[in-house]
């Protein structure tokens, strides 16, 4: 798997694009004076390096981590033009330089159409695609501005598809979706793929009809990339002869092509000669969505993973124990889904169960809102410590001593919720709701909360985990629930498995995948007949009974997306826990 998520590699793949953009210039003067073929060689050498370093810094960053969702794209580097939608892609007169920034909004819906280009999604109006210059800025790429102009066509160009703006949720749902992704032609209009994520594209130097002036006149796309008319006597799959493909409209489609077409000789029908009508220089390499999940999937994968490491170290949690899992037909809104006591396997909850004892009935009616009530001041409470918070807390204790009968649990966590001071007591009132809630005796050791934990708090709180949630599930090993116990290890088989397995694996980690054969649209639960197994989400011997009771399961099983045989029946991304011995 390649270390995308790494700032190093990404740094390394910025400081190749800078060093190849400061050399072209000097590589093509010393080799133009041998050949046009060889010049030739040498400019598509250097695209085809620029356009595979590119990649993986656009990759790179939309795995690194960090306040973005995982998987979505910065814009690209547009022109800020004036109020003419067409200025965008027909004039040469902008006013505003490239300036290497990512210039967000490209399919914003909170921006008005007379704005572009924030064109806004609207159902039966065309959208503008987010296409311009890659940000090198954006981007952490430390080169100095290339020429604002670009006439040697060596600046790389970017676009992407709206499902991956953050526009909608981006998780792996997205595989499942047929609709909204580029296309790609190849030069005889055979589509390569209408699955595409993100093209990028290197120009080449200006073609006959193109013009690249200096700032203050600098040239929107169609000065950049080429069009392309199929030839006469074409059979494309799914398209017609007569088709134009533009790499600069506003279309969702892109071709590749070479920098040489031939034809037919009229004169001799034997020979093949050039098209000389043929003008097309681009350079074009791109990524599909089926290429790019499995990555953004591991990502999330790494942050459960991260979380669950950190929780099992904290300073308090001296046995190393991890929550119980939520039940898989618990429908609960975000942030609401508690994990169930005595259940090992089903999905990573919003709130840590840590009972090591069976608890009470939960509290019905008036009770149950007011206990709900405290429980939401104070995650307000935690997540931001103001005063206002705190006093907001104290009010909710106070109504809820005052409703619940002396001495019962729900009286005791809303004396402490009424006197509450500051964080100090936070834990303890926690632990009181809990009770108060019909929960258990916890694991006094073990965090209450993910909040006290910071990647788990980040992970939890973020805006993409209500879009993840669903597809996250969690197994605890016998011996690390809870209360703990006789530790029986967990096994990962599999390509997709790169840790050594020692039997020491104390959690494992399951991101469902596309939908494969079999399964079908994914409610949080399944049918009432398959409410306690996952079936639309994991598949074989990641598909585990989610009960209260149930045996823990032990076998777990992934692949990686290249191992298309097995990837194919299963597409569960598998990460394993162990406090970091093996499972690094």
């Amino acid at each position: 798997m390649p270390a995308y998520p790494h700032r190093q590699a990404q740094s390394g793949a910025a400081f190749i694009v800078m060093m190849v953009i400061l050399v072209m210039g000097v590589t093509i003067a010393l080799v133009g004076a041998f050949s046009r073929i060889g010049l030739q060689n040498v400019r598509n050498e250097i695209s085809s390096d620029m356009l595979a370093q590119s990649k993986e810094i656009v990759i790179g960053s939309l795995l690194k981590g960090g306040t973005n969702p995982p998987g979505w794209l910065v814009s690209p580097d547009v022109l800020n033009v004036p109020s003419s939608t067409e200025k965008l892609y027909n004039s040469n007169t902008f006013g505003v330089n490239y300036d290497g920034e990512t210039d967000a909004g490209c399919f914003d819906s909170t921006r008005p159409a007379t704005t572009p280009p924030y064109t806004p999604l609207k159902s039966g109006i065309p959208e503008r695609r987010c296409l311009g210059r890659l940000p090198w800025k954006s981007l952490g790429l430390s080169i100095n501005s290339p020429s604002e102009n670009d006439s040697t066509g060596f600046m790389p160009w970017y676009a992407f598809s709206k499902n991956l703006s953050g526009l909608t949720p981006i998780n792996s749902e997205l595989l499942n979706n047929s609709s909204d992704w580029l296309k790609v032609y190849d030069m005889n209009g055979a589509l390569l793929s209408d699955r595409v994520a993100f093209v990028i594209i290197v120009p080449g130097v200006a073609l006959p009809n193109q013009s690249r002036p200096p700032s203050p006149n600098l040239a929107g796309p169609s000065q950049y990339l080429d069009t392309i008319s199929l030839p006469a006597g074409c059979s494309p799959t799914g398209t017609s002869c007569s088709t134009t493909y533009n790499n600069a409209d506003l279309s969702e489609t892109f071709i590749t092509g070479d920098e040489h077409r031939w034809m037919v000789d009229p004169v001799n029908p034997t020979k093949q000669i050039e098209d000389h009508t043929y003008q097309f220089n681009d350079k074009l390499l791109y990524v599909t969505i089926d290429e790019l999940m499995p990555l953004i999937e591991r990502r999330l994968a790494r942050e459960v993973k991260t979380c669950l490491d950190d929780y099992a170290a904290w300073p308090t949690n001296t046995n190393h124990r991890y929550p119980w899992a939520a039940l898989v037909n618990d429908t609960s809104d975000y942030p609401d889904r508690v994990g169930t006591y005595n259940t090992y396997f089903g999905r990573l909850s919003d709130k840590p169960n840590i009972d090591k004892t069976s608890g009470n009935p939960p509290p019905t009616g008036t009770l149950l809102s007011k206990i709900q009530a405290v429980q939401a001041a104070l995650d307000n409470y935690l997540n931001n410590p103001t005063s206002s918070n705190l006093t907001s807390l104290n009010n909710a204790g106070d109504a809820l001593k005052n409703y619940a009968s002396s001495g019962t649990s729900a009286d005791i966590a809303g004396n402490t919720a009424e006197n509450c001071s500051g964080m100090p007591c936070t834990a303890t009132l926690q632990s009181e709701l809990n009770t108060a809630m019909g929960m258990g005796t916890p694991d006094s050791t073990m965090p209450s909360s993910w909040t006290v934990i910071p990647s788990c708090n980040k992970l939890v709180s973020s805006s993409y985990w209500p879009d993840w949630r669903d597809l996250i599930f969690y197994q605890v090993a016998e011996g690390y629930q809870p209360g703990g116990g006789t530790f029986i290890p967990l096994h990962i088989s599999g390509s997709g498995n790169p840790s050594i397995d020692n039997n020491t694996y104390q959690v494992a980690v399951v991101i469902a995948g596309k939908w494969l054969s079999g399964q079908s649209s994914r409610p949080a639960t399944n049918n009432p007949a398959n409410t306690e197994y996952a079936n639309n989400f994991l598949e074989i011997n990641n598909n585990h009974r989610s009960k209260k009771g149930s045996p823990p399961a032990v076998n777990f099983e992934t692949y990686k997306s290249s191992d298309i045989a097995n990837y194919s029946r299963v597409n569960d991304i598998v990460l394993c826990v162990d406090g970091k011995t093996n499972c690094q």
